[in-house]
């Protein structure tokens, strides 16, 4: 049996990381790491693994594509909830929000952009 094209990581957590472009590290008040795993031509979409360090924190911010997390290691502050690993969160395209570090650790997620990426900082808040 010919099985189709994949995208197969087994350890995630083990993958060396950097740090983004300085449109996405506008959006934190010190330096994060992420991996770009995946980006559809077609589509745009991207998908990433990212690391917040402990006590990293996010401006409210948007982005056109809705996105989701869903958290490996540690905790994530996400829009006034603290949520730890196994959690889900979405965000729609265009919605504020606010992500960060929610704890003493490191924060390790996935990261999937429903689209290609940008952002764009919030100005009342």
């Amino acid at each position: 049996m010919t099985l189709g094209k994949a995208t197969i990581i087994d350890a995630l957590s083990s993958l060396e990381l950097q740090q983004p472009g300085a449109a996405a590290a506008a959006v934190y008040d010190r330096p994060i790491a992420l991996r770009l795993l995946y980006e559809d031509p077609a589509s745009g979409e991207e998908h990433y693994i990212v690391r917040y360090p402990a006590g990293v924190k996010g401006r409210v911010h948007t982005h056109t594509a809705g996105h989701t997390i869903v958290v490996l290691e540690g905790r994530l502050h996400a829009n006034g909830q603290v949520i730890g690993p196994g959690a889900y969160a979405h965000f729609p395209g265009g919605e504020e929000m606010q992500h960060q570090s929610g704890g003493d650790r490191d924060c390790l997620f996935v990261l999937l952009f429903h689209g290609p990426f940008d952002v764009h900082l919030a100005e009342n808040v």
